[in-house]
């Protein structure tokens, strides 16, 4: 049983393929080859997984996957290691296309709708979904969600971990999101973005993302984890207080899979119990050493653990600030 409750269960309801293109010079109306190409099993909780894995933390997806493209995403799961339950659907996976152009500095994505699926195969998944959670330490829902699955499934699925007495994080957008923070997950890790769209104001920063994290809190999601990009993230705990966390400068490449990273980090530090700042350090570190990548959630490992060394920590509540990484942090 140990062993078993070490394992997190990623929710991936709208897996798909991921083509990245590297382009230099892309511009609309032209005819280009590509500097580069890669093909990946895709969707932000494909990438979380994958993010664990580099970590060295056992998981298992759950989601659907149909028609060829299904197919592809579970030879390409398999190829790399990583674990999947995944519900057989009728209709085909979708496709996302990212093309990269780093002369410019500019990213471009093209995303399918997702495909329709049909109230049997949601059924499937939630029964997947509990069945691999009572064997699991957590669950993490990640991402949106197909054709045909109702806005409150998310709501449904953290209900299930509830009962299961499992914490949950959530990283959802727009109304899935807003009718899953009514069901109080334990975590939940918008980006700036996504918290003004849920709060419906504009926010500043960092006073604004406060208050909007702290009525959340309030509410009863123990952890509201805020991504802002290079700027890194302000985490807020109700009995670990308000933590910046700052990356060190490095060479962008693309967002794509920054903030899957981030919740990766956040999880890995949830398992091995570190104190809440340092959940933040580990979290800003993974979607720094991401953002140095063409692809999703492909750094290494040992690259964390050198921009670990370096996320600047300040506490925003009256505690105290700290410049430097502790020695347990340089060898997470």
């Amino acid at each position: 049983m140990g062993v078993l409750l070490r394992l997190i269960t990623v929710l991936c309801a709208n897996a798909g393929i991921d083509k990245t293109y590297e382009v230099p010079n892309f511009a609309p109306g032209g005819y280009y080859h590509p500097s580069s190409a890669t093909t990946s099993a895709g969707g932000k909780g494909v990438n979380v997984a994958r993010a664990l894995a580099t970590l060295g933390q056992a998981h298992v997806i759950a989601g659907f996957a149909g028609g060829n493209n299904g197919r592809l995403i579970m030879r390409n799961l398999l190829d790399a290691g990583l674990q999947a339950d995944l519900v057989s659907i009728a209709e085909e996976s979708r496709i996302t296309i990212s093309i990269i152009d780093r002369e410019q500095g500019t990213q471009t994505r093209v995303d399918e709708v997702g495909p329709l699926v049909t109230p049997g195969e949601i059924g499937r998944l939630r029964d997947t979904w509990r069945r691999s959670l009572q064997r699991s330490a957590m669950g993490i829902i990640a991402g949106s969600a197909p054709r045909g699955v109702t806005l409150e499934l998310y709501a449904e699925l953290i209900e299930i971990a509830k009962s299961l007495k499992k914490p949950v994080m959530l990283d959802a957008r727009d109304e899935l999101l807003a009718r899953a923070v009514a069901a109080r997950p334990t975590v939940i890790t918008p980006n700036l973005n996504e918290l003004q769209r849920l709060v419906r104001r504009q926010l500043s920063v960092p006073e604004d993302v406060i208050k909007a994290a702290t009525d959340l809190v309030e509410s009863g999601i123990a952890v509201v984890a805020v991504t802002l990009g290079a700027r890194g993230a302000i985490g807020m705990a109700r009995a670990s207080g308000v933590w910046w966390a700052r990356p060190p400068a490095i060479e962008r490449v693309s967002s794509v899979g920054s903030g899957d990273a981030f919740m990766a980090g956040f999880a890995v530090a949830s398992m091995e119990r570190r104190s809440f700042e340092e959940h933040l350090r580990l979290a800003v570190a993974c979607g720094a050493a991401n953002a140095e990548t063409a692809g999703a959630c492909v750094f290494d490992a040992a690259r964390v653990r050198e921009i670990a060394a370096e996320v600047c920590l300040e506490r925003l509540d009256g505690g105290d600030e700290q410049e430097s990484a502790p020695e347990a942090s340089k060898q997470a």
